[in-house]
């Protein structure tokens, strides 16, 4: 073989080559794509089905004037602060997303921690203090809880979630570990405590207001996915929107001890 063939033949299996891994390339583009678009295709399937609860606007608290009969059990002497007295009461949601929403759960908790004037003849005075240590755990682990393993259809509005005070009931004590109060995005970006906010050490003004309660509910959709919604009562304002979480990590019946 002389000279010239050596080097035609050299080039011949380069093209066949590089034709080679171009094919190979196409076959790789070709297949990410299909993955890209059935990545997308899924997830529109999800968005399709997403339910989205929410609390009803209705279900307030006395610590609002003008509203329908409360639902949030406040103290009748100040509607900061929650009535713990009340072992059960019902609070109403709304589900405003694109499908069903099951295995509903929820727990509603007050402030991380709550403030109390020194007087309480003087509400509007401007010494303000926290429980002590002891005192401010055991009102940080009150809760009630929702437990009922029931669905919201889609555009179902003033369906009832009935709450138990936790500890009320021998068979379902409701309790969680303090590294499992919270709910979590999966992509670890969000993160909600169970309890609300804790209160600043001052009057409740607009520019700093006070939370009541939160309320964390967590529900499946028709893909066995998890979502959460969270909610502050704010005193005097109304139902704050925290969080409305697509695909958590875990849902409340994972979490509960």
């Amino acid at each position: 073989m002389d000279h010239w063939s050596l080097i035609w033949t050299a080039v011949g299996g380069i093209a066949q080559a590089a034709a080679a891994i171009a094919t190979f390339l196409a076959v790789g583009v070709a297949l990410w794509l299909g993955i890209r678009e059935g990545r997308r295709s899924l997830q529109a399937r999800y968005d399709d089905a997403r339910p989205v609860l929410q609390v009803d606007p209705d279900t307030t608290s006395r610590a609002l004037p003008r509203v329908p009969k409360v639902s949030i059990p406040v103290q009748q002497e100040n509607g900061l602060y929650l009535d713990w007295t009340q072992i059960q009461f019902s609070i109403k949601v709304q589900n405003v997303g694109n499908g069903p929403a099951f295995n509903v759960r929820s727990v509603i908790y007050g402030p991380e921690a709550i403030a109390l004037p020194d007087s309480p003849l003087m509400p509007d005075g401007v010494n303000w203090k926290y429980l002590s240590d002891e005192k401010e755990k055991e009102e940080r682990e009150k809760h009630w809880y929702h437990w009922t393993l029931d669905a919201v259809r889609q555009g179902e509005d003033n369906r009832s979630l009935e709450y138990v005070l936790a500890g009320q009931q021998p068979l379902r004590v409701n309790s969680f570990a303090e590294v499992n109060k919270h709910i979590e995005s999966k992509d670890h970006k969000q993160k909600y405590s169970f309890n609300a906010p804790k209160h600043p050490l001052s009057p409740p003004t607009q520019k700093e207001p006070r939370c009541i309660c939160r309320v964390t509910i967590t529900y499946d959709d028709i893909f066995h996915r998890k979502h959460a919604s969270i909610y502050d009562l704010i005193f005097r304002q109304g139902w704050q929107v925290v969080a409305l979480l697509d695909d958590v990590i875990s849902d409340l019946g994972d979490l509960v001890e």
